[in-house]
């Protein structure tokens, strides 16, 4: 007798938001597992940001849901961890306390929280810089710290909307290492928005591809490709131009 599946750590169900006659997301259902990296993709325009924000409870959704272990998804109750796409450090508190905040927030006892903000800066390197101030270091830095804060509170669900768009070629892949390296670390349960395809095969253990306004789930492809990940490599850039035909053509 086969044992039962697993229930998923993220189911989204029927997922629907209306502005007045304007229908952006359009009953999006999909499931993700416990520790699973998912990438988001789809065309310029098509809603990807009011996604997130349904997801995270920011905006609430015109019809259906986000569940979280089986209940709906409550940001008093569970950890939602967001990554937005410009900076978010709070420019009065160091480094190490900015790491630290989402974890005051909730609670977290100091020595717990002191403990866990020492792990989290030595796996990004950010121990030397952990007495500065978010003006005395680089836009990149302030990325890793904003990533590094998301992660500290052991999320949940932890939302990424293009953290890293606006770096140059070189920082963007050296952060997306550093993003791979933290999530195989610490098993969170990670949904990476992007517009950037190559970006997404990089990252994702599976793609979502979104479809153009009244947006709903065209397809989800699954990524089996061993790591570290080459750009050369003939399945990785035939995996490129799959998900790139199916957003370039509808």
């Amino acid at each position: 007798m086969s044992s039962p599946q697993p229930r998923p750590k993220i189911q989204v169900k029927n997922l629907t938001k209306r502005f007045d006659t304007l229908t952006v997301l359009d009953h999006i259902n999909f499931e993700i597992q416990q520790g699973e990296l998912v990438a988001i993709v789809g065309p310029t325009g098509c809603g990807k940001t009011t996604f997130l924000n349904c997801l995270s409870k920011l905006l609430p959704p015109t019809d259906g849901d986000i569940f979280i272990d089986g209940e709906k998804a409550d940001p008093h109750k569970h950890n939602i961890s967001y990554v937005f796409q410009e900076p978010t450090c709070l420019p009065w508190r160091t480094v190490s306390d900015n790491v630290a905040y989402g974890m005051e927030i909730k609670g977290v006892p100091k020595a717990q929280r002191d403990e866990r903000v020492r792990e989290i800066m030595a796996l990004v390197g950010l121990t030397s810089c952990a007495h500065l101030y978010p003006n005395q270091v680089s836009a990149s830095m302030m990325q890793r710290i904003a990533v590094s804060r998301a992660f500290a509170v052991n999320p949940d669900l932890l939302l990424m909307d293009e953290p890293y768009g606006q770096l140059d070629l070189k920082l963007r892949f050296y952060l997306e290492d550093e993003l791979i390296n933290l999530w195989q670390k610490l098993r969170s349960t990670v949904i990476f928005v992007t517009h950037n395809i190559e970006e997404a095969v990089y990252v994702a253990q599976r793609i979502i591809v979104l479809t153009n306004k009244p947006t709903t789930v065209k397809v989800e492809i699954p990524v089996d490709l061993p790591r570290p990940r080459e750009l050369i490599d003939p399945r990785f850039v035939a995996l490129r131009k799959e998900v790139t035909d199916l957003i370039r053509w509808w």
